[in-house]
C-alpha cells in the first residue's frame, strides 16, 4: 500500500475549499444578502442595523424582517421588464404679474351684532326679563346683565349652568342662585314656579328668572336702584355693598359692575 504524498493531500484540501468559497458566494449574490439564520427574509450584508433602512411597519416589509432590512416582495424581480424613463419636461418660467395699480379693495365683512345688544339675548329669555322686572318693579335690563354674567343666557357650558352647582360649590342654574346654607340658601328662599308647571326649578330659565328678579327686589330696598350698587349686591351681598358705602374693592366684584353696567347701556 502506498503512502500518500503528503503535499499532494495538502494542495487537495486547498482546492475543495476554494471550490466550497466560491459556491457559498454564489449563493449569497444570488438572495441580494446574507440568508436569514430562521429561514426569514435576507437583509443586505452593507446595511446598518437600526438604521438607514424601513422600519418593521413600513409599506413592503415583511412580519420577519429586521429592522434596517428590506423584504424581497419590495424590490424588482430579475425577470420583470424594466420601464425606460421618460424624458423632462423643462418647466416654463412664467413672469409674475405685478398687480393693477389701481386694483379694487375688498368688501369689507359686515359687522357683527354688538354683543350686548337686544339681539343677543334669546327671544324666550328676553321675555322673560321683560315679564319678571314688570312683576317685580324692576329693571328688566338689571335682570338681563344679571343672566349674561352668570350663564350668558344660558348658553355657558360651565359647571352648574344646566345640572350640578358652580366651581364654588355654591351656586346654579342660569342666574346661579345660592343653593346652599353657606350662603344663606336664596333659592329655598326665594324659588318661583315661573312657568306654573307645578315644578320650581333652579335650572328651569322661567323659574330662575323670577325668583332672581324677587331677590333683586330686595336688594334694591337695601341698597337703592342704583344698577352699580345692585349689580355689586348680586355678586358680593349687600352686606359688602353697606360696609364700603359702594362696590366692594373685590376684583371680581368690580368687574362684574364694569360687565353689567355697558351690557346695560347697549340694550334699548
Amino acid at each position: 500500500m502506498q503512502v500518500a504524498n503528503p503535499l499532494r493531500s495538502t494542495l487537495a484540501i486547498l482546492a475543495l475549499l476554494v471550490a466550497l468559497a466560491c459556491g457559498t458566494a454564489n449563493a449569497s449574490a444570488a438572495t441580494g444578502g446574507t440568508v436569514a439564520p430562521s429561514g426569514g427574509t435576507t437583509t443586505s450584508t452593507s446595511s446598518t442595523t437600526g438604521s438607514g433602512g424601513i422600519g418593521p411597519k413600513s409599506p413592503g416589509v415583511a412580519s420577519g424582517s429586521v429592522t434596517g432590512g428590506i423584504s424581497p416582495t419590495a424590490v424588482r424581480t430579475p425577470s420583470a421588464p424594466v420601464k425606460p424613463k421618460k424624458p423632462k419636461k423643462k418647466k416654463r418660467k412664467r413672469r409674475r404679474r405685478h398687480p393693477a395699480a389701481h386694483a379694487p379693495a375688498p368688501a369689507p365683512a359686515p359687522a357683527p351684532a354688538p354683543s350686548g345688544s337686544n339681539a343677543d339675548i334669546p327671544s324666550h329669555y328676553l321675555s322673560l326679563y321683560k315679564a319678571a322686572g314688570a312683576k317685580y318693579g324692576v329693571d328688566w335690563r338689571v335682570l338681563a346683565a344679571i343672566g349674561k354674567n352668570e350663564s350668558d343666557h344660558g348658553r355657558s357650558t360651565a359647571p352648574g349652568v344646566t345640572s350640578g352647582r358652580n366651581f364654588a360649590d355654591c351656586c346654579s342654574g342660569p342666574m346661579q342662585l345660592c343653593t346652599v346654607k353657606a350662603c344663606s340658601n336664596v333659592w329655598q328662599y326665594y324659588a318661583v314656579d315661573g312657568d306654573g308647571d307645578g315644578v320650581a326649578s333652579v335650572y328651569d330659565p322661567d323659574d330662575a328668572i323670577y325668583a332672581a328678579a324677587a331677590l333683586v327686589r330686595d336688594l334694591k330696598a337695601i341698597v337703592g336702584s342704583d344698577p352699580s350698587l345692585l349689580l355689586a349686591a348680586y355678586n358680593a351681598g349687600p352686606g359688602n355693598v353697606k360696609k364700603y358705602d359702594g362696590v366692594p374693592p373685590f376684583a371680581e366684584t368690580k368687574a362684574y359692575v364694569s360687565a353689567g353696567l355697558a351690557y346695560i347701556a347697549s340694550l334699548r
